[in-house]
């Protein structure tokens, strides 16, 4: 992962995933601001997103296919599909930005309590 950061990209990605109301139910995978936004947390948050909403795609895809009077597709297409996607745009925007940003905080001492969100 290159270092390059361009500081207005990574505040506005950091300000929306520092927001509570954005993790909804995932706010339990969300790490503290200091520590390192790791491929298997972002594995398991594109598992979970793109797994369920995959499934509902895959389940409306079917229908329509039905109505369509065509073959469904495999029902685990969609949720690969949208897991896929989902992780590698967040390993290219949202987890690089949080690295950085832990980096910084972390150089500067900043402790497991501070929260700006929260």
């Amino acid at each position: 992962m290159a270092n390059h950061s361009n500081p207005h990209s990574d505040e506005l990605f950091t300000r929306v995933v520092d927001s509570d109301a954005q993790w909804g139910p995932l706010l339990f995978l969300r790490p503290a601001l200091h520590e390192h936004f790791a491929f298997t947390r972002t594995l398991a948050l594109a598992l979970l997103v793109g797994g369920a909403f995959g499934l509902a795609g895959s389940i409306v895809l079917g229908l329509l296919a039905r109505a369509a009077q065509h073959p469904a597709p495999p029902v685990y297409v969609f949720p690969l599909v949208l897991t896929s996607v989902y992780f590698s745009v967040c390993q290219l925007s949202i987890v690089p930005a949080w690295n950085r940003r832990a980096l910084r905080l972390s150089k500067h001492g900043v402790g497991a309590t501070s929260r700006s969100a929260r």
